[in-house]
């Protein structure tokens, strides 16, 4: 019964948030807007995908949207709504909580932009300033329009073995230059010039 009702609310609240950030793209081009236009069954799933997967640790459950290289070459993550939402749904889920509309909006107002996190990893506690980044889109490259890098890395699991330290950066870049149905691949370079390459099929992310 307890669980009927939590899951009746939710879905109240889905529909909610559908409908605002609907209204909000209709009324001004330059409010938050959903990355892909997830539907009300694609949220509801991402929710149980969180829920169902709460014990999972980090890797498993982030494996949809991450591009491994390996454990000391990197990896990078891609951000989307679904990601979000199954990502809080998981948080909420081991809180023993059910997920919030507040929540569950946050996850869907992204501007426009396509949002990484990369782990990269090196031998000095500042290396990561000198990384830079470029998305390729059918050949076509995209520059970041943000980009983020920890003053100080932290100790890897490596450590005190080479790669000695692990960082993690982030890039956003613009949505509007992507197509969403398309092969990317993100390549991040280091401050010696050697590429990171990780390939993205944005068929087959949620």
């Amino acid at each position: 019964m307890v669980d009927t009702m939590g899951r009746n609310v939710l879905i109240k609240n889905v529909v909610t948030i559908l409908i605002f950030c609907a209204l909000l793209c209709l009324n001004d081009k330059k409010a938050f807007c959903m990355t892909f236009n997830l539907t009300s069954s694609q949220i509801n799933e991402a929710i149980e995908y969180g829920q169902k997967n709460k014990l999972k640790s980090l890797r498993e459950f982030t494996k949809p949207w991450v591009s491994y290289l390996g454990d000391k070459e990197g990896w990078a993550t891609l951000w989307t709504p679904y990601h979000n939402i199954a990502f809080k749904s998981q948080k909420a889920a081991v809180e023993k909580r059910t997920l919030s509309q507040n929540e569950l909006f946050k996850a869907l107002r992204i501007k426009e932009s396509l949002t990484f996190t990369v782990s990269v990893f090196g031998d000095y506690m500042q290396f990561a300033r000198g990384y830079n980044a470029i998305l390729y889109c059918n050949e076509k490259m995209i520059y970041p329009i943000f980009s983020y890098f920890p003053e100080f890395a932290e100790p890897s699991s490596f450590y005190p073995e080479t790669p000695v330290y692990v960082a993690g950066c982030v890039f956003k870049f613009p949505m509007e230059e992507i197509i969403t149905d398309s092969t990317i691949t993100l390549v991040v370079t280091n401050p010696e010039g050697k590429e990171f390459k990780f390939p993205f099929d944005l068929t087959h992310v949620n």
